[in-house]
C-alpha cells in the first residue's frame, strides 16, 4: 500500500506539472519538483525497509511519518491541494498498523484527520472535502483492526509450533528411553542365555579341561559377536555374518579359527559371494588340512573386500583338485559377482585361500 501511495503521489504531480502554469499560476513548480523526489525517496525507503526487514521499528514508522507530513505540507505551500489528499497519507497507516498496536494506528489517524482537516479549512475548501477527512480514522480502524488479528493469529501460531516442537521433543525422549529399556533387556536375555549357560556348562565339565576350553572360547566368541553387533552401523552386517559362518565351521569340526576381521560393511550379492566362499574355504581347511587351528582375515582395501583363509595343514596341489568345493562353491561362486578366487597350496605346505571382490 505505501510503494502504491508513492506511485499515486508522483502520478498527480506529473500531471500537474504537465499543465503548469496555465492552469495554476500560482503553482510554486521547484516545490513540487521537490515534493516529487522526497516521494522517490519515501517510495525506495520502504522497498528498502521491506527487504531488510526494518519496516516494523519505531525509528523508521517515525521518519516515515516526517516524509508524509512534508509531503502534506509542502503540497500546501505549492499551492496544489491534491498532494495532501488521496493514498500516500493513508498508506502511511498501513505501517503504523504493521509497527505498533490498534490503539496507536487509531490515534495517528485521528491526528491524520485533524491535521487534514485544518488544512482543508484553511485552504478554504468545500465542507465536502473537509469531511472527507474522517477516511483516515475510518481506515486506521479498519487496518489496525485486521494487523492486531493478524498478531494475535501468528502468536497462537508460533504457541502451536512450540507446543508440537516440545510435544515432538517429550515423545523422542520416551521412544529413546523405551529403545534403551528394549536394548537392556535383550542385552540381559542374551547373558541370561550365553554366558550364564556356558559358565553353568563349564562348571559340570571341570574335569575335562579340553571341553572347558572349548566352551570358553566358544563363549568369548559368541561374546564378541554380539559386541560387533552392537558397534556396527550396517543393518545387515559383512563381518557378524563371516562370523556367523566362521562359528558355525568352529562348533561343526571343534576346530579353532583365529579371526581379524578388520572392517565391516552393509552386505550385499558381492559380499554374499565371498562369505560363502570363504565358509567353503573354512570347511575344506577343517576336514583336510589335518590342524587344529586356521586362521581367517579380513579388510576393505582399494574399495575391494579382501579375504584370506590360511592353514598350516597337509596342503594339496591345485592344479590336480577337481572337486566340485574348489571350483564351484569358491572360484565359479566369486567370478560370477567379477570377484577374483586365489588359492595357494603344496603339498606339506599348508593351504591359503585368497578372495577379492569390489565393493560396490
Amino acid at each position: 500500500m505505501r510503494l502504491l501511495g508513492g506511485v499515486w503521489l508522483l502520478i498527480i504531480a506529473v500531471v500537474v506539472l504537465a499543465g503548469a502554469p496555465q492552469n495554476n499560476p500560482d503553482l510554486e513548480v521547484p516545490v513540487v519538483v521537490g515534493l516529487m523526489a522526497l516521494a522517490v525517496a519515501g517510495t525506495a525507503l520502504t522497498f528498502l525497509a521491506a527487504k531488510r526487514r526494518f519496516l516494523g521499528r519505531t525509528s523508521y514508522v517515525v521518519f516515515d511519518s516526517a516524509i508524509t507530513l512534508a509531503l502534506a505540507t509542502g503540497g500546501w505551500i505549492a499551492g496544489h491541494q491534491d498532494f495532501i489528499v488521496g493514498g500516500y497519507p493513508a498508506s502511511l497507516l498501513f505501517v503504523v498498523a504493521f509497527a505498533t498496536t490498534f490503539r496507536v494506528t487509531v490515534l495517528v489517524g485521528l491526528a491524520g484527520t485533524l491535521v487534514m482537516g485544518y488544512l482543508h479549512i484553511a485552504m478554504g475548501l468545500a465542507a465536502t472535502r473537509t469531511f472527507g477527512s474522517l477516511q483516515y480514522v475510518i481506515v486506521a480502524a479498519v487496518v489496525g483492526w485486521a494487523f492486531e488479528k493478524l498478531r494475535e493469529r501468528e502468536i497462537m501460531r508460533l504457541v502451536a509450533e512450540d507446543e508440537r516442537a516440545e510435544a515432538e521433543r517429550s515423545l523422542a525422549a520416551e521412544q529413546h528411553k523405551s529403545a534403551r529399556l528394549q536394548e537392556r533387556s535383550m542385552i540381559a536375555r542374551q547373558l541370561h542365555d550365553s554366558v550364564l549357560q556356558t559358565l553353568r556348562l563349564i562348571s559340570t565339565s571341570a574335569e575335562d579341561p579340553g571341553e572347558v576350553r572349548y566352551l570358553a572360547r566358544v563363549q568369548e566368541r559368541d561374546l564378541r559377536r554380539t559386541i560387533n553387533e552392537y558397534q556396527s552401523p550396517f543393518e545387515d552386517s559383512f563381518r557378524a555374518r563371516l562370523l556367523d559362518a566362521r562359528a558355525e565351521v568352529e562348533d561343526r569340526y571343534r576346530v579353532e579359527i583365529e579371526q581379524v576381521v578388520k572392517d565391516d560393511a552393509e552386505m550385499n550379492d558381492g559380499l554374499r559371494a565371498v562369505v560363502s566362499a570363504a565358509a567353503e574355504a573354512m570347511n575344506n581347511a577343517a576336514r583336510h588340512s589335518g590342524v587344529a587351528s586356521i586362521d581367517l582375515f579380513a579388510e576393505i582395501r582399494d574399495g575391494q573386500i579382501r579375504v584370506h583363509v590360511r592353514d598350516r595343514g597337509n596342503g594339496f596341489n591345485p592344479d590336480m583338485a577337481a572337486g566340485t568345493g574348489i571350483r564351484e562353491s569358491i572360484r565359479e561362486r566369486m567370478a560370477a559377482v567379477g570377484g577374483n578366487a586365489e588359492i595357494k597350496s603344496a603339498p606339506g605346505r599348508g593351504t591359503e585361500v585368497r578372495l577379492v571382490v569390489p565393493l560396490t
